[in-house]
């Protein structure tokens, strides 16, 4: 299929998983097959999606090209009990990880099927995710190793504020944030 410049992105949220879990999976092993990666498997990756749109406050859009899916982005605000910056080094200040439920949205997932890269959908569904929020900020893990991505973020706004390993098995990741007010 030829991409279509145009794109329909539709927005989704936590009442809408039971709807869209298949299609978040199919769309994930389409982007991550033959990877040797040990968490993109669809089993690894399925618990991801239940975890984060478990949350009464996820949030999803998925652009569509003629009905086509071409890609989604996900996630959800931080809550006060988040461990999401525990382990970013070098340590931040408690001013900058204290979080409220409503301070930071966490971009979980922006992936785009092979036909559609280089088209500028990724930033498109981006952008149609995080203008619907009211949160202060976005901040988002990405693979220390993929410095191409890491520069498209910062091109988007984003900048490094340390590097974690979130959780036993996960690559070493740069975490980055971007201010939305």
């Amino acid at each position: 299929m030829t991409p279509h410049t145009e794109l329909d992105l539709r927005h989704y949220g936590h009442t809408d998983t039971a709807a869209i879990r298949e299609l978040l999976l199919d769309v994930h092993d389409e982007v991550y097959q033959g990877s040797d990666d040990p968490l993109a498997g669809r089993d690894a990756f399925a618990k991801f999606v239940d975890h984060w749109s478990a949350n009464k406050a996820f949030a999803c859009v998925i652009g569509y090209d003629r009905e086509q899916p071409v890609g989604y982005a996900y996630g959800a605000p931080l809550s006060p009990a988040t461990t999401w910056w525990a382990k970013v080094a070098p340590p931040l200040p408690d001013a900058f990880t204290a979080e409220t439920g409503h301070r930071t949205f966490a971009l979980s997932e922006l992936m785009v099927r092979s036909a559609w890269r280089g088209t500028g959908a990724s930033r498109r569904i981006h952008d149609a995710l995080v203008a619907s929020r009211s949160e202060e900020r976005v901040t988002l893990l990405v693979h220390k190793e993929h410095g191409k991505v890491r520069a498209l973020y910062e091109g988007w706004g984003y900048r490094t504020v340390g590097e974690a390993v979130p959780f036993d098995g996960a690559p070493e990741l740069c975490a980055m944030v971007s201010d939305l007010r």
